[in-house]
């Protein structure tokens, strides 16, 4: 398999420079003889917007990645007990449960898409949903490395007993705001960070242009005297 650290800077990328990326670690694996791993790079597909909006998640908040696929594994407990007639089993609560952690990522996921559509939003809160109850991929879910959308399947009519929706607290609804906001603001600080050290690294290499400058004038002056002085 190719080295994780590869993987995770390849799903970890903008999207449009996946299959760039993704390309030139094949060509480096054969360069370097390892022609398998090559062959299981070029494999790997360009993850579908929503895909790569929920690889992002599993980046920016790990640990609410991890909250939710928690969640899942109750969920899918949960149908296990109803499916065993075991008494207690909980299924409507435990959906519920998932399905507010699923919404509040989906919130922070349309920050990464400007102009994210309800088709889209739809799509990342299925991913979210069906991959924190499915144990594969859900470890794919938790990497960041989706490549397609994930479809609920393995339970049959009881993986879309859905809760009788409430609407969001308020406290909820603060912390979806907060977190949006944090967001924001990490990712504009992020913006003006880079362009500042843009702004200094443009001028250091002014800078040195212009002393390579004067030094080749300097250096043609010597000449000319050394060839007067020669004459």
């Amino acid at each position: 398999m190719p080295a994780e650290k590869d993987l995770d800077r390849l799903y970890g990328l903008p999207r449009e420079e996946f299959t760039g990326a993704r390309n030139a670690l094949v060509r480096e694996l054969q360069n370097a003889g390892r022609k398998e791993e090559a062959e299981e790079v070029r494999a790997l597909k360009k993850p579908s917007v929503s895909a790569w909006a929920v690889n992002q998640l599993a980046r920016q908040q790990p640990q609410e990645v991890a909250e939710l696929v928690k969640a899942g594994d109750a969920l899918r407990k949960a149908q296990r007990d109803v499916l065993a007639g075991k008494k207690g089993a909980d299924v409507r609560e435990a959906s519920r449960a998932q399905h507010e952690l699923a919404d509040l990522l989906v919130d922070a996921a349309r920050q990464n898409l400007a102009g994210a559509t309800q088709t889209t939003a739809q799509r990342i809160s299925g991913t979210l949903r069906a991959a924190s109850t499915d144990p594969v991929a859900a470890k794919l879910l938790r990497k960041g490395r989706l490549s397609e959308d994930v479809e609920s399947i393995g339970f049959g009519p009881l993986l879309h007993v859905a809760p009788q929706r409430k609407g969001r607290s308020q406290p909820q609804r603060n912390r979806a705001r907060e977190r949006a906001a944090a967001q924001k603001k990490r990712k504009q600080e992020a913006v003006a960070e880079a362009r500042k050290e843009s702004v200094a690294a443009r001028k250091a290499a002014d800078k040195a242009a212009r002393e390579a400058k004067r030094a080749q004038e300097r250096a043609e002056a010597a000449e000319r005297r050394a060839a007067s002085l020669e004459g």
